[in-house]
């Protein structure tokens, strides 16, 4: 500051001097402008684009660096235009809201216009503020063009990985039902009845399993299915093969439980190998009853049931039987770190109780 320009900021203070002047007043004055001239670097350095509207008009007061550059304005010519000047017409009434509403903080996604009309998609962060009276706006707007770009691309790829995995189900499901019908072919070979019996068991072990894979190919979710719209079907595939000719009731009292695919596997076995079991031993002697099929969850457990009013069982000779069928269940149930209760008094009850992964434990493993 001069000579010159220090006698006029004396002669404008009253009842100091200029040595009070000197001492008191233009050292803070100094602090403050180097303060602001701080304050002014930090916000041109700022990628982000900010502006300062004043409320209620939307005039723009000022705007930092990194704001008039990419929207091809100057630092000089900011200040008269209108923020609308800088929004598409289509969000102005939403902007107007905005700045007439009672929220201090608020976020949108838009696009800011360049002074040559072309838009830039960006994130807009409004904070309103009160000062000395007047109300005004900070706006912080946010370049997202890579962030699209980036959200676009990952699209496309997820996309094209929901189609190879559509492929493989779809390839495994046709695979499986190849080796079942070769299976009935091989059974068509051979007169021996428990030889017929045993690769028709097989056959059905297969469908469950391509079962599971068809119902995710075609639901378009691969990565769980709906326990109760497969068991629904697994059954009526079960009936038809055991008891075309008996009037058997089955039914199913399933909540809507999704079950991820190495959980579904197992399990859809194992109720396989139980209703078989019973459709083809419980009513020995008659033409008629019931299985009922019971699944829930009970907190983070899943409770498989499968209950028969069939002549029931002796357990110690289900434990010591050399079936197949229930050294599956007993190997599955481990396999899904389940518990197994069973009784055969007063028909058959078999309770599996278990834990679905969690995606972490998955991953773990």
């Amino acid at each position: 500051m001069s000579d010159r320009d220090w006698e006029t900021l004396r002669e404008k203070i009253i009842g100091f001097g200029e040595k009070s002047v000197r001492k008191s007043y233009y050292p803070r004055l100094q602090e403050s402008m180097a303060e602001l001239e701080r304050f002014r670097k930090l916000l041109d350095c700022t990628d982000d684009a900010i502006f300062l509207v004043k409320i209620p008009g939307g005039e723009l007061v000022d705007a930092n660096r990194s704001a008039c550059e990419r929207l091809g304005y100057s630092t000089r010519n900011i200040p008269g235009h209108a923020v609308y000047d800088l929004l598409p017409p289509e969000i102005h009434d939403t902007f107007r809201r905005i700045l007439d509403g009672e929220d201090d903080k608020v976020t949108l996604e838009g696009h800011l216009l360049k002074r040559d009309g072309e838009e830039v998609p960006v994130e807009i962060k409004v904070n309103i503020l009160d000062f000395k009276g007047d109300r005004y706006a900070v706006l912080v707007a946010r370049d997202i063009t890579e962030r699209l770009r980036m959200e676009s691309e990952l699209m496309k790829s997820l996309r094209e990985k929901e189609v190879l995995l559509s492929e493989i189900h779809h390839r495994v499901k046709n695979n499986l039902q190849i080796i079942s019908s070769l299976l009935s072919l091989q059974s068509h070979c051979t007169d021996d009845p428990s030889c017929r019996a045993i690769l028709s068991e097989s056959q059905d072990r297969i469908r469950s399993m391509a079962l599971i894979h068809e119902q995710l190919y075609r639901s378009g979710d691969f990565s769980s299915i709906d326990f109760s719209s497969y068991a629904s079907r697994l059954l009526k595939n079960l009936r038809r093969s055991y008891a075309p000719e008996k009037d058997i009731e089955l039914s199913l009292e399933t909540e809507s439980v999704k079950l991820g695919l190495e959980t579904s596997i197992p399990l859809g076995l194992i109720l396989s190998e139980l209703v078989t079991n019973a459709l083809k031993h419980a009513f020995k002697g008659r033409d008629n009853g019931s299985i009922t099929v019971k699944f829930k969850r009970d907190d983070d457990y899943c409770v498989l049931e499968v209950i028969d009013d069939g002549v029931g069982f002796k357990e110690d000779e289900l434990r010591n039987s050399p079936s197949l069928g229930f050294k599956l269940v007993e190997i599955l149930t481990e396999q899904l770190d389940g518990s197994l209760k069973y009784s055969g008094e007063n028909g058959g009850l078999f309770r599996i109780r278990f834990r679905e992964p969690l995606y972490r434990d998955r991953m773990g493993d």
